[in-house]
């Protein structure tokens, strides 16, 4: 059983930036394995499509969309094509991953407004994610 954090972002996004220190920071106090994985074209991994590019897919909202999401499917078509021909990302992107005995699970957070009112319930909110799945995946 496993638990961590990957932190894909763009070497030239301010939020990204603002994001990994909080993010670091909740990481080593709950000893979590904390990775920063830089795409785009100037990282080493920009042949990597982001883990958020998957959501802009017929298929996943179909699958996990909202009824609203679903209901306007048909006009979005040709804008979701788009987006995965391009392999749009959306930056910082948290992605939380844990196996809990049986199979691999996953949790994709994108985007972090970092001068937004909601910034500081947003970390907080992370916080309590992240100790709760380490109390869940370890039994402790």
């Amino acid at each position: 059983m496993f638990l961590e954090v990957v932190l894909e972002e763009d070497s030239r996004c301010q939020r990204c930036a603002k994001l990994v220190h909080a993010l670091r920071k909740m990481c080593d106090d709950l000893n979590i394995p904390f990775i920063e994985k830089y795409l785009e074209n100037r990282a080493v991994a920009a042949f990597e499509e982001p883990s958020v590019t998957r959501t802009f897919s017929r298929e996943w909202i179909e699958k996990w969309g909202l009824p609203e999401h679903k209901k306007s499917l048909k006009k979005i078509e040709k804008v979701l094509a788009f987006l995965q021909e391009r392999k749009a990302g959306s930056y910082p992107c948290v992605i939380i991953r844990w196996h809990d005995g049986i199979r691999l699970k996953e949790i994709v957070i994108r985007g972090f407004e970092p001068d937004s009112k909601e910034a500081d319930a947003y970390l907080a909110n992370l916080y309590v994610l992240l100790k709760m799945l380490k109390k869940v995946v370890y039994r402790r």
